[in-house]
């Protein structure tokens, strides 16, 4: 506590203030709540109230991101298999053989060099997606008791069984290595039916990506208040569709808020009711006013943008229409 108070010029004191700072850590929770993105933009914090408030509101948003990511991750997955297996083989090994083709999407005899390079990034993909197949079915065997169940009796695994040992982000890879006419039968299925937004197919795969690195930093209680977790990159072609489909402006999902605004879309899509989203809502809204009122308004507008008042307006527009 000197150490903060000297050379950070930080209010720190007392009993309490020992016990918050105990409880958030001073390397992964005190260092990291000072800045935003990067250790370059250190915030002009003269109270360790500031901090902790800081603290707070990441803690609250996780707990509220943390069932919606979930909801997500099944509805999505369902949907998926839904549209994959009906009036189809429902194994895992079949659909890979007929339908984990998006490399024949592309013409190997082209002259242009991006369209060979695509097919070939295709073959890579598809073998390295064999490769998570494997993996996963060796490891899990003997551990899941459904996988173990058709091993043993020497039947395919079908594909529920393997979408319940596969990550979020091996989930997106599967939509990824899908052939064009699959990417498109599976967003149908997802509710993603935009014709100029999404003629590849691919929009289902950006969203999920998108939310993978928010779902992991979630889960393992990583910082996610400033959105620094995404090292991937956004879609722009997903930026997009979103403001359009939502009639949100400046989306960048370089503010949380963005991801909120996504995680909305996507429930509604899936026909949860609007009483239910709304709280989520609101329950974001209310960390949001309470962080407003501790930090200074620099770093209120640095992590949510002082257009984040607007964009609630929009959710609950968006939820709102029929």
């Amino acid at each position: 506590m000197r150490h903060i108070r000297n050379d950070h010029n930080v209010s720190i004191n007392g009993g309490k203030n020992k016990k918050s700072l105990m409880n958030m850590g001073y390397y992964h929770g005190y260092k990291r709540y000072r800045f935003i993105k990067s250790t370059k933009n250190i915030q002009n914090f003269d109270d360790f109230s500031q901090i902790t408030a800081i603290y707070s509101f990441d803690f609250e948003i996780k707990r509220i991101f943390y069932p919606m990511i979930i909801l997500v991750e099944t509805s999505m997955k369902n949907r998926t298999i839904d549209a994959v297996v009906t009036r189809q083989n429902s194994d895992i090994e079949s659909i890979y053989k007929t339908k984990l083709t998006d490399y024949l999407d592309y013409d190997r005899n082209s002259n242009d060099k991006k369209e060979i390079r695509k097919f070939r990034d295709g073959i890579k993909g598809r073998l390295d997606f064999r490769s998570v197949m494997d993996q996963t079915i060796g490891y899990n065997y003997g551990k899941n008791d459904a996988l173990s169940h058709f091993v043993h009796n020497s039947k395919p695994i079908p594909l529920w069984v393997f979408f319940e040992l596969i990550t979020f982000g091996q989930f997106g890879h599967f939509i990824s290595r899908l052939s064009k006419e699959w990417r498109l039968k599976v967003s149908e299925a997802n509710g993603l039916q935009s014709a100029s937004f999404n003629q590849n197919g691919r929009m289902l795969q950006n969203i999920v990506f998108t939310l993978t690195d928010l779902r992991n930093a979630t889960m393992h209680n990583s910082a996610i208040f400033d959105a620094n977790f995404n090292h991937d990159g956004i879609a722009r072609g997903l930026k997009q569709f979103l403001m359009l489909e939502t009639n949100i402006e400046d989306i960048t999902f370089d503010k949380i808020i963005d991801y909120l605004i996504l995680l909305i879309f996507v429930l509604k899509k899936y026909g949860y009711s609007k009483t239910e989203i709304k709280a989520y809502v609101r329950q974001f809204e209310s960390a949001k006013e309470r962080l407003f009122k501790s930090i200074p308004r620099s770093t209120y507008g640095s992590l949510l943008g002082m257009d984040s008042n607007k964009k609630i307006e929009g959710i609950y527009s968006f939820i709102s229409r029929t």
